[in-house]
């Protein structure tokens, strides 16, 4: 059984914000900040530094946000939407290609937004927790 999450912070397309390791390092984990200012210099050989190592999910600043050109985000705050799944358009081809980008968390946002659209968050959230799942966990 996964564990489960005491936060709770959904993004647009539907991932839990406050389980994201840029958003943890950009809160306090400067461990997880380290690793991550590593990991960029070993695999990519990239410079990052540790103070731009942050996030303030989908609801911020753009200034601090990790993926500020997100479609999704984007056209979500140009239309006045709260979730992707407001939009009589969804799942489009951006959440579509967001959930099939090889990240196992990123494919289930398309099933569990649903879902969220069917129930409401906050049920979702409590049904979640029920479980003593946090589908969003590393």
């Amino acid at each position: 059984m996964a564990k489960s999450c005491g936060v709770w912070r959904i993004s647009v397309c539907g991932l839990n914000c406050a389980m994201c390791d840029i958003f943890r390092a950009g809160h306090g984990d400067g461990e997880l900040r380290d690793a991550i200012v590593a990991w960029f210099k070993k695999e990519r050989n990239k410079i990052v530094k540790p103070d731009h190592v942050r996030c303030e999910g989908c609801r911020g600043s753009l200034e601090a946000h990790w993926s500020g050109d997100c479609k999704m985000m984007l056209y979500a705050k140009r239309n006045w939407f709260d979730y992707c799944f407001e939009c009589e358009e969804f799942p489009c081809a951006s959440v579509k290609e967001f959930s099939d980008d090889g990240s196992p968390h990123h494919k289930r946002t398309v099933e569990n937004a649903k879902k969220m659209r069917e129930i409401g968050i906050e049920a979702w959230i409590e049904e979640q927790k029920k479980k003593g799942q946090c589908l969003f966990c590393p």
